[in-house]
């Protein structure tokens, strides 16, 4: 049994009966403790950072950081820290990140300086 997973015994006719119900990781009703919601956005906010970074000549694994975010943006696992995870967490839209990405992706050098300021000013409710 998942130590962080919190279960409930639901009682359908008696004691024998009983059925082992889980609540997931972070039930939808509940919001996430604070700390792992600082936590998944720490993870977001580096993954744009190694995105958006400009190339850096002095910094070898600046191509390898990059490639890696995209691939963890793209990635569908669901485990903590991954992208579905931070994105559950923090309750944003996985497919609307990945879009802004797209764009950014396919954005001339001027595109892609205002979409960076634009992302600097956007805040995140935690």
């Amino acid at each position: 049994m998942d130590a962080n997973l919190v279960y409930s015994i639901k009682k359908d006719d008696g004691l024998r009966n009983g059925r082992l119900v889980s609540d997931g990781l972070y039930p939808q009703t509940k919001k996430s403790d604070s700390s792992v919601r600082n936590l998944a956005l720490a993870i977001l906010l580096q993954a744009f950072r190694d995105v958006i970074a400009p190339r850096k000549s002095s910094n070898k694994e600046w191509a390898l950081w990059r490639r890696d975010a995209m691939d963890w943006f793209f990635a569908d696992e669901s485990y903590p820290g991954s992208f579905h995870w931070v994105c559950e967490i923090l309750q944003m839209n996985s497919e609307e990140l990945r879009m802004w990405l797209r764009t950014y992706k396919r954005s001339n050098r001027i595109n892609k300086k205002e979409m960076v300021k634009r992302l600097i000013r956007f805040q995140i409710p935690h």
